[in-house]
């Protein structure tokens, strides 16, 4: 009789969500999630109190984790997980309020669990929580972790190192033929070592999506996409690993050497994490004569810390960069070897001054302008698509027919599926005050994740002022008068710098002239 009462509740249910509207639907997942959170948090408050109390013994169990095996069944895995958020809620300040209100979700707060399980940044978290908290709101899950990532790096350079290096250390590629199946096993390695094979058996991959699209345009003309490509992807990429093994064989039998090519992996550091890091290896000064600490790129006043640095400038840490294109954190001494080895690519002030900037002269996005546009998203800004940049199109936040400009601050990555339909469906998307695009209905509503509050826009976009021409001969002048090349190159960067931070209003002229002329 309970069986069927059961399945009578759940086919009744299921009559019930087939009569409503999508809206209605929408709603109640909204509702379920919020629900869920709540409930999330009580647990962990709940397993708190019990791990307080230790009433787990009276049982014989030993430890919460084996109490909630046993209690609610739970794999080794999730009574771990559950452990870890319970030691947290207790620990970073407001983790458990911002969960049980449904400002974040569960994954966001197992991100921030896992990261206080290291005892090195634990301090440095409690103080960072607040911040932490509000980026978890407001960016994907995928962002939100790329930036605890990056904190937990600066929190802990030593251990970043030791990690770095164990893993290069133990690092293994096994190629196995079992009964006819073949068996790959590789493991560790240096970060862009990695990124590099992956991007190089993403290319391959591509020829062989490519040869399918041929192919089939071949057999069936102008009716190729009503039919399915000859090969999945995954069969494509077998395919694509035999090529590259046979290649790479063919042309070591030929003698051939490998040509210089253009490189698949691009770094993206922020000018501060690069600037410090300059500093530390002595390739750039850190302080004045007077002693007084700066920042290495633009000269100003700074910590002597990247984590200092950062501490007193919470709100940047969802600005910094120091990774590849794709996402994948790396140390910033990695960046520097790499780009003292001449791996890395310059961007944003390109190795042939070509311009980013190309205001109203131009109708699209192409060249330097769309290459740096798809390096300043990891994948497709569609809320949910998560189609890497490199395959999605470029185009314009504000329309070119609304006067929209042809530049990074206007410029919108999306794959081809979600461009065509928000013109067709008459989207907008916008970014607010912290740079996130945002896409905006027909009927004015933001798309937002569940307990996210609706985002800060600025009513108008900062005006860029003139540079004084005295100012900026006085720039020049003191970059031409270094006393050395080193020097020079230095007051090379900071000139860009300051030069940017004079057009936003952020520094007084007049003060920033006498500080050169001394």
């Amino acid at each position: 009789m309970l069986e069927a009462s059961v399945s009578g509740r759940v086919a009744a249910l299921a009559e019930e969500l087939m009569e409503c509207s999508d809206s209605s639907l929408d709603d109640r997942v909204r509702s379920l999630e919020l629900e869920r959170r709540r409930i999330e948090a009580e647990l962990a408050l709940t397993s708190g109190e019990i791990d307080r109390r230790r009433s787990y013994l009276d049982d014989g169990h030993r430890s919460l984790k084996a109490y909630l095996r046993a209690t609610c069944n739970y794999s080794d895995a999730e009574a771990a997980r559950v452990g870890r958020l319970t030691t947290a809620a207790a620990d970073v300040p407001g983790l458990a309020e911002a969960l049980h209100h449904g400002h974040i979700g569960t994954p966001q707060a197992n991100e921030l669990a896992v990261a206080h399980t290291n005892q090195r940044v634990r301090d440095q978290l409690r103080d960072f929580a607040p911040h932490l908290l509000e980026l978890a709101e407001r960016l994907s899950f995928r962002e939100f972790r790329t930036c605890v990532q990056r904190f937990v790096m600066l929190a802990d350079l030593d251990g970043a190192h030791h990690d770095l290096d164990e893993s290069i250390q133990n690092r293994r590629a096994h190629v196995v033929n079992l009964n006819g199946s073949l068996c790959l096993d590789a493991g560790g390695g240096a970060p862009l070592v990695n990124v590099e094979l992956e991007a190089i058996f993403r290319y391959f991959c591509e020829l062989e999506y490519d040869a399918d699209v041929a192919a089939r345009r071949a057999e069936h003309g102008d009716r190729a996409d009503e039919y399915a490509l000859a090969r999945t992807a995954t069969q494509r990429g077998y395919d694509a690993f035999v090529a590259i093994m046979r290649g790479a064989l063919a042309n070591h039998r030929a003698g051939r050497p490998a040509p210089a090519t253009e490189p698949l992996v691009n770094i993206l550091t922020d000018h501060r994490t690069w600037g410090r890091v300059l500093a530390e290896r002595g390739l750039a000064p850190d302080s004045t004569l007077a002693g007084e600490q700066v920042d290495p790129f633009t000269g100003l006043a700074s910590p002597d810390e990247l984590l200092a640095e950062l501490m007193t400038d919470p709100d940047s840490l969802g600005s910094r960069r120091c990774e590849t294109s794709t996402g994948q954190i790396l140390d910033p001494h990695t960046v520097l070897r790499a780009a003292l080895a001449g791996h890395i690519r310059r961007v944003v002030l390109g190795a042939d001054n070509l311009p980013i900037n190309l205001g109203r002269k131009a109708r699209v996005f192409t060249g330097p302008a769309r290459h740096a546009a798809k390096l300043l998203a990891v994948q497709c800004e569609h809320p949910g698509c998560g189609l890497p940049a490199e395959a999605c199109e470029v185009d314009h936040s504000t329309e070119w027919s609304a006067n929209g400009r042809t530049d990074q601050d206007n410029a919108g990555v999306e794959c081809g599926s979600h461009n065509r339909l928000k013109h067709r469906k008459r989207w907008r998307t916008r970014r607010d005050i912290d740079g996130r695009t945002h896409t905006i209905r027909a009927d004015g509503t933001i798309m937002l994740p569940v307990g996210a509050r609706p985002p800060f826009f600025p009513d108008d976009a900062p005006r860029r002022r003139p540079i004084p021409s005295v100012v900026e001969r006085t720039i020049d002048d003191w970059v031409d008068n270094a006393p050395c090349d080193i020097e020079r190159r230095c007051r090379t960067l900071r000139r860009t710098a300051l030069c940017h931070a004079i057009s936003l209003d952020e520094l007084d002229t007049e003060a920033l002239a006498a500080a050169l002329h001394l």
